[in-house]
């Protein structure tokens, strides 16, 4: 990931900025997932009713460390939307978007186009979006983690931008 350093007028410090290209307004009612660790498999706890219409966003993953340690460590982080508040009835579940993370070399990755290459590091991550699917529009959403490997953990947080 390309960092940035600006310079802040008058006061002789520069400040790190993140990629040119990943820079959005922070919506605190748009969080998906506060920032904490993830070992294992998991839904997240928190739910975004982002109305009845159709809705186009970006997902965006701050995250902050990663283990790749054993090269067999990935992540799938997955925008899940439902026409169901509390995401009750699994056939009102859908994937919307997802982004694997990760060590290249693990079981996850190695099977797509991501099998060579370095490993996948801290920074922010950016994932478009729209809350429709073959014609079903799925008004709320959350977040769920996938977690495959040996010393497996990410922290990140997740939240929407919109476009």
């Amino acid at each position: 990931m390309k960092a940035l350093w600006k310079y802040l007028a008058g006061t002789g410090l520069f400040m790190l900025m993140a990629n040119l290209y990943s820079q959005f307004t922070y919506d605190a009612s748009l969080l998906l997932k506060a920032a904490a660790a993830v070992g294992a498999t998991a839904n997240g706890t928190l739910e975004l009713d982002v109305g009845a219409g159709l809705f186009c966003g970006n997902m965006v993953l701050d995250v902050t460390a990663l283990s790749v340690n054993d090269n067999d460590e990935s992540y799938e982080v997955v925008l899940q939307g439902s026409t169901v508040a509390g995401f009750g009835t699994a056939a009102a579940i859908a994937a919307l978007t997802s982004i694997t993370i990760g060590d290249p070399a693990s079981t996850r990755l190695a099977a797509g186009v991501l099998a060579t290459g370095t490993e996948d590091t801290a920074g922010r991550y950016v994932v478009p979006f729209r809350n429709e699917r073959n014609g079903t529009i799925y008004r709320y959403l959350r977040i769920k983690t996938i977690a495959v490997g040996t010393g497996q953990s990410i922290t990140y947080s997740a939240w929407i931008a919109k476009c």
